[in-house]
């Protein structure tokens, strides 16, 4: 194939030929991080992105031929039909691939040793009023990293900026933004960009649950301390489009 590098869990970056000698040996497996068998749910054009240029000479990503075309983003199902909660195996094998190392900040833990947490958190009594089951809203956590935002008072979002790189942020209760890491395993890759696994829209229906009129509703600490973070992360959402239209475009 093209030349390039690869990643092994454990070890980092290994080049194009560590690759190929992994490959051949008699014990290896290869999977791609797309379902084989799975067709997907639909191909979307992605939004353009500014990319600069340092001139005629830069050099191309080589494509493989059986690529989608540049600036298409191809999409998977990414929950189980029978628990929307739950991600698919691509799916989930696709995130921890994207993420390389447990997405809380300073942590080194593999993706691979570490849970999926759904950034945005699932409502399993209104699913449509919670996070949905994707890639876009899915991250690795290990589980000191999975319960801390759990248990904790930190909102995390997950957002892709103008250029379309996948941005972890992390806000304190007391306001201050920490942010996660630099770059995940897309800056080495980019390709990956290009792959979404997303929550079918026609999940199994949530039970019904026939109750009175004097029926109080049904509210827990969880049910509130998610209704405080969706409004947390909407303020969140709202300061960050403030602060880029006041910055405008740069100057160059």
């Amino acid at each position: 194939g093209a030349p390039g590098i690869g990643w092994v869990d454990g070890h980092g970056i290994v080049s194009d030929e560590h690759v190929r000698d992994l490959a051949d040996r008699p014990d290896a497996t290869i999977t791609p991080v797309t379902p084989v068998r799975t067709p997907p749910t639909r191909v979307v054009a992605e939004r353009p992105t500014t990319k600069t240029s340092d001139g005629p000479d830069s050099p191309v990503e080589p494509r493989s031929a059986d690529a989608p075309p540049a600036g298409m983003v191809i999409v998977f199902p990414g929950a189980q039909s029978a628990d929307p909660y739950r991600p698919t195996a691509a799916c989930s094998d696709f995130v921890r691939v994207r993420d390389g190392y447990c997405t809380e900040p300073g942590c080194g833990c593999s993706a691979f040793d570490s849970d999926l947490d759904h950034v945005t958190e699932y409502d399993r009594t209104n699913p449509a009023q919670g996070g949905s089951t994707a890639s876009e809203n899915l991250n690795a956590k290990c589980r000191f990293g999975h319960l801390h935002k759990t248990f904790g008072d930190w909102v995390d979002v997950q957002y892709r900026d103008d250029e379309g790189r996948l941005v972890t942020e992390y806000r304190t209760p007391e306001g201050f933004v920490i942010p996660g890491d630099a770059e995940n395993l897309e800056d080495s890759f980019p390709n990956l960009r290009r792959i979404r696994y997303e929550q079918p829209p026609q999940a199994p229906p949530t039970p019904r649950v026939i109750a009175g009129d004097d029926t109080p509703p049904a509210t827990n600490r969880l049910a509130q301390k998610h209704a405080r973070r969706r409004a947390e992360r909407a303020r969140n959402h709202r300061e960050r489009e403030r602060r880029q239209q006041m910055d405008g475009p740069p100057p160059f």
